[in-house]
């Protein structure tokens, strides 16, 4: 049975986790003074070099956590705020590098009605502007895509992989040739009334991680999101029959968190950690 670990606090200090213990990273990271994540949220900081010095100290956490020739995916997307568009995939690009990782690919997310952007008055609104003003310089397009940005650290010894785990684990061609060959996927973007009750500001689709985990990782593995929000990683890792661990220091998503992932009281396989607050004799 898959074993589930979910830490209400602060991913920039992982010290639940054992150095080099992880095989496969998956987050959505929140977006930059965008939406709204609660008070003590990387993505409520509104000064944007802070914020990715906050996103730094997180990457090195996760570079610390991986083993050695494993993937770290990360989707995200330019934003706009405050009438500014702020080309995040591309300083997190440099950022992940500086912390040690190497690239390997970017794969592009496109929605195929382009809704779910993030962007402070939608993607579908920006191509608003010029029908409103159909004329030179007010254009500004729609937002159809975001990136799912594909790094490794070091090399993977493909020689630690016996025949027989590797048959296990065979994917079906014709699927992956179908929809994942290419680096330009089409995926629905998940929508907010899902979960009863619950509104989380930017979820991901089930189908974005279900494919990672798929061409990433082996079953028995432990998938780490530190950014969980709702619990979509961890649902599907552990549908997937993965382990998984994530972050979320918003302890109002634990309810949707519990849901998501069905959980259960006294289940033996489903851990939950509330880390106290700063100030509260917390680790961070």
């Amino acid at each position: 049975m898959s074993k589930t670990l979910v830490v209400i606090g602060d991913a920039r200090n992982m010290v639940e986790v054992r150095d080099d213990s992880i095989q496969l990273i998956i987050t959505s990271p929140p977006y930059f003074n965008v939406k709204d994540y609660g008070t003590d949220n990387i993505g409520s900081i509104n000064d944007y070099r802070t914020y990715l010095m906050a996103m730094r100290q997180v990457f090195s956490e996760c570079y610390r956590v991986v083993q050695e020739g494993r993937y770290i995916c990360v989707n995200v997307s330019d934003i706009t705020s405050e009438h500014k568009k702020y080309p995040i995939p591309c300083h997190l690009v440099g950022l992940l590098q500086r912390v040690g990782f190497e690239y390997r690919d970017d794969i592009i997310w496109k929605k195929p009605s382009g809704i779910g952007s993030k962007s402070s008055k939608g993607g579908m609104k920006r191509f608003g502007v010029f029908i409103q003003n159909p004329y030179p310089m007010y254009f500004y397009p729609n937002n159809l895509y975001e990136h799912v940005l594909v790094f490794r650290k070091g090399k993977f010894d493909f020689k630690k992989l016996t025949e027989k785990a590797k048959q296990a684990e065979k994917l079906d061609l014709e699927h992956v040739k179908k929809y994942w060959s290419n680096d330009v996927w089409e995926i629905h973007p998940e929508s907010r009334n899902k979960i009863s009750g619950f509104s989380h500001p930017a979820m991901f689709p089930e189908e974005l991680p279900k494919a990672l985990i798929s061409l990433y990782s082996y079953k028995g593995e432990t998938v780490l999101d530190p950014f969980l929000g709702s619990g979509t990683t961890s649902k599907v890792a552990r549908q997937s029959q993965r382990n998984s661990i994530g972050y979320e220091i918003n302890e109002a998503f634990l309810g949707a968190i519990k849901s998501k992932t069905g959980y259960q009281d006294n289940d033996p396989d489903f851990e939950i950690i509330v880390r106290k607050r700063r100030g509260e004799n917390n680790e961070l």
